[in-house]
């Protein structure tokens, strides 16, 4: 779970990964009390959340998100994650429809396959496109069809799909101004260095049980700077952001023996990482 983007009207978003999907936490429940607020147009959508969300949630597959003004849940996303990403499920609150939240979700959900996806598409009603295709249309999704799976009562369901490489030059053209408008939380989309860490350990530094990173080899010209995280393999993005506020070097018996309660690892691990 990461607090992501908060909006002017102080809307935060969260997003919701496998921790989440095991612990059932507070914001989980906040998002299926809102996915299943859609039962009545979408007959069967409790059994797509327990049997698909849930269990991809768990496996990485699918990350969800959930917003809220206040305390109060308001928006609520899913998106699988594959060759062929599916933005899943989107739902924003009526009366926050119109301060650019699609916008922000879309490029959220693109940022999240970019490593995956060759291509991305969703399904939608048929009125839905009449009424938003301009939105669509500025992110690249020019083409549809009528869906082999209707899920909604009463409204011909078509799909719509798009490069992923046409999606992402959209959202690298609208980021700018979304950014007057959102913010990732104090994440800057400037940071000069990227480190790339084990999801397991990304999880304990934005915990902060893991406040030390070891490197064989880091320059103290980083002192100061802010650095972006980036959680390797599966997951496979960019999860927050971190201070450097100091470097020290040493042999690594030293380095263990004054700061192995903030490394977050097993001497073990450290032993392995640090041979040689």
């Amino acid at each position: 779970m990461e607090d992501l983007f908060k909006t002017k009207r102080d809307i935060k978003i969260v997003r919701l990964g496998d921790e989440d999907s095991k612990r059932l936490t507070d914001h989980l429940i906040s998002f299926k009390n809102l996915v299943l607020e859609n039962e009545e147009m979408y007959p069967g959508i409790d059994k797509w959340l327990n049997n698909k969300v849930l269990p991809g949630l768990r496996s990485l597959e699918r990350i969800a998100y959930v917003g809220y003004q206040d305390e109060s849940p308001v928006v609520s996303a899913v998106i699988k994650r594959s060759n062929h990403s599916k933005f899943c499920h989107l739902r924003i609150g009526e009366n926050f429809q119109n301060i650019r939240l699609g916008e922000i979700f879309f490029a959220l959900m693109a940022l999240e396959v970019r490593h995956c996806a060759k291509e991305i598409h969703f399904t939608l009603p048929e009125s839905l496109w009449e009424s938003k295709k301009e939105f669509f249309k500025s992110f690249g999704f020019d083409e549809f069809a009528k869906s082999g799976t209707q899920y909604r009562l009463f409204d011909t369901e078509l799909k719509c799909s798009a490069q992923f490489d046409t999606v992402w030059k959209a959202v690298l053209e609208k980021l700018p101004k979304l950014m007057n408008y959102f913010s990732m939380g104090e994440y800057s989309m400037k940071n000069e260095l990227v480190l790339s860490i084990k999801p397991e350990f990304v999880k304990t530094i934005l915990t902060g049980e893991k406040r030390v990173e070891i490197r064989r080899k880091f320059r103290k010209k980083w002192i100061g700077h802010r650095i972006s995280l980036y959680a390797s393999a599966p997951i496979r993005a960019l999860v927050g952001e971190a201070l450097i506020k100091n470097v020290v070097k040493g042999k690594p018996e030293n380095i263990w023996r004054n700061l192995n309660f903030e490394l977050g690892c097993s001497k073990e691990d450290f032993d392995n990482y640090t041979a040689g």
